[in-house]
């Protein structure tokens, strides 16, 4: 009897494409929606690994989908935080503008309204600018990889279960016979 695949090589690229999506500003934005990025990343590690399956494997096991998840889940923790980190020493701290930009524009607007008194604004801007000035900081890089570190291979391992359950090699229901 055969062996069953390898997990490490499935779960490095689906790692790299999870922390890639994960980490490029506009692309991450998948992830607002309950890790959705994550979980795509654990089903498409169970659909390559079924893939290299072939006749006379041990059939493929949830423990399988579980392990997958995990590796890929920690891969990709650590890819999306090398991502971030480059993307950071590359351009410069691109989200934190953003929120910055977008975040005044509305306040502004809401001023102009006269939902929000003027001196309150600026108060929220300084607030604003004083949270997102640290953003490049080791402390911050540090746990923002602690956090994904827990959160990842948690929405992978789901995303691979349900990868599982929906790409396993489905069996013919028993029939029986009558005496």
């Amino acid at each position: 009897m055969l062996e069953k695949p390898n997990k490490l090589r499935i779960a490095l690229i689906c790692g790299a494409v999870i922390g890639v999506v994960s980490a490029i500003p506009g692309l991450s934005l998948i992830n607002c929606c309950c890790c959705a990025g994550v979980w795509l990343g654990g089903m498409l590690a169970m659909y390559l690994y079924k893939q290299e399956f072939t006749e006379g494997m041990p059939p493929l096991e949830s423990s399988d989908a579980l392990m997958l998840g995990l590796m890929a889940g920690v891969v990709g923790a650590f890819v999306a935080t090398l991502v971030n980190v480059l993307i950071q020493v590359t351009f410069g701290p691109v989200e934190a503008e953003l929120v910055k930009s977008i975040a005044g524009k509305v306040l502004e607007r809401l001023s102009e309204q006269g939902s929000l008194p003027s001196d309150m604004v600026e108060t929220l801007k300084d607030q604003i600018e004083e949270s997102t000035k640290d953003s490049g900081r080791m402390s911050n890089i540090f746990g923002g990889l602690f956090i994904t570190l827990i959160v990842y291979p948690i929405f992978t391992i789901l995303g691979a279960l349900l990868g599982y359950s929906i790409f396993r090699p489905k069996t013919p229901p028993q029939t029986t016979t009558a005496s």
